[in-house]
């Protein structure tokens, strides 16, 4: 804040907020935010309803107001309190909404962005957040096992998606970041084929990706199922997929560019003549959101330092036919990388 001349940084319910002070809330209707001044001052805005989750952090320094009054009034006690200590104020520009940026706007005189700020403190992993990340990793590991039996002709994609939420639930994930994926035959050419009505057929590739999310951190896999005895094209598709993943991997360690990590699987995907299939980035980072910095893909200079952790998955998509990706995830060490995962990616046969 000092460096770049920010007064005050706003921050709204969300992935932020949790990272910062360990409170978790959703943003809504209601006006929500904290304050954190320059001279390490810390300010509150909450309803009343929320008001015991802030209580202990922020004690003096919190504006709460009830649900019939609104935010007005609080709203100008906060001003009265920060007199002229706000002047540049500094707001999450990707999770900010125009309630909130309009209100930040009253409390300042110059809105500046705060996302690279935030996101520099979140991007390199402690050991306790990776031992989290691991815990959701195992939980992915152990679900996709127990639903490998029922991924069969005749089974919906809604079916097996439901069941993989289930397990892992029972494992102790408190959610899923995102919308499971799980795509058979043609719609395994869309990288984002979530879970339909339609039923699995025999001879067919069934692209699986999926989500948990345990104290907050976030494990993402992916894995390519073949249904009954697939052709040539699919085996060879599915091993050069599997070769660029390794690929990428291998070249992971500190002072490597994201760029060159995207361009290693990229690479032995266009030497093998499908490289206009492969239509995505290689990675994105892990943490307490599904994607992340840092991004691994084409001119991304980012360079990789120890605790980063991020996705590698390759995918090839052939329209019409079938789709095949691949997905570990990488935690960067201090001479190389470690894989979090330990379920093969030998390819899956039922």
């Amino acid at each position: 804040m000092e460096n770049k001349s920010i007064d005050a940084v706003g921050i709204v319910p969300g992935t932020n907020l949790f990272y910062l002070t360990g409170i978790r809330i959703k943003q809504s209707e209601r006006l929500t935010f904290i304050l954190i001044l320059k001279n390490g001052e810390t300010f509150a805005l909450v309803p009343e309803v929320e008001l015991d989750k802030f209580e202990t952090i922020f004690a003096e320094n919190i504006f709460s107001y009830k649900d019939e009054s609104g935010p007005e009034e609080a709203l100008k006690k906060l001003r009265k309190r920060l007199s002229e200590k706000s002047s540049v104020v500094s707001v999450e520009y990707s999770n900010c909404r125009v309630m909130e940026y309009r209100v930040f706007e009253s409390l300042g005189k110059e809105i500046k962005n705060a996302d690279d700020m935030v996101n520099k403190l979140r991007v390199s992993k402690t050991k306790e957040e990776n031992d989290d990340l691991r815990s959701a990793v195992q939980v992915l590991e152990e679900s996709f096992e127990a639903i490998i039996p029922i991924v069969k002709p005749g089974v919906k994609e809604i079916e097996i998606a439901a069941q993989l939420e289930y397990e892992m639930k029972k494992r102790g994930s408190t959610g899923t970041p995102f919308e499971t994926i799980v795509a058979s035959g043609y719609r395994g050419a869309s990288p984002h084929g979530r879970a339909s009505n339609k039923k699995i057929k025999g001879s067919e590739l069934v692209v699986i990706d999926f989500g948990s999310t345990v104290n907050g951190y976030v494990g993402d896999i992916c894995r390519t199922i073949a249904v009954g005895e697939t052709g040539k094209e699919e085996k060879k598709v599915y091993e050069i997929v599997r070769e660029a993943q390794e690929s990428a991997i291998n070249l992971v360690k500190p002072g490597i560019t994201a760029h060159e990590v995207d361009e290693a699987a990229r690479k032995v995907i266009n030497t093998h003549g499908y490289g206009e299939y492969f239509t995505h980035r290689t990675g994105h980072g892990l943490g307490l959101n599904s994607h992340e910095k840092p991004y691994i893909m084409q001119d991304n200079k980012t360079v990789l330092e120890p605790g980063m952790v991020f996705s590698i998955e390759p995918g090839i998509y052939l329209p019409d036919k079938f789709g095949v990706r691949i997905e570990d995830n990488i935690v960067v060490t201090e001479d190389g990388s470690e894989n979090l995962m330990k379920l093969s990616t030998n390819l899956i046969e039922n």
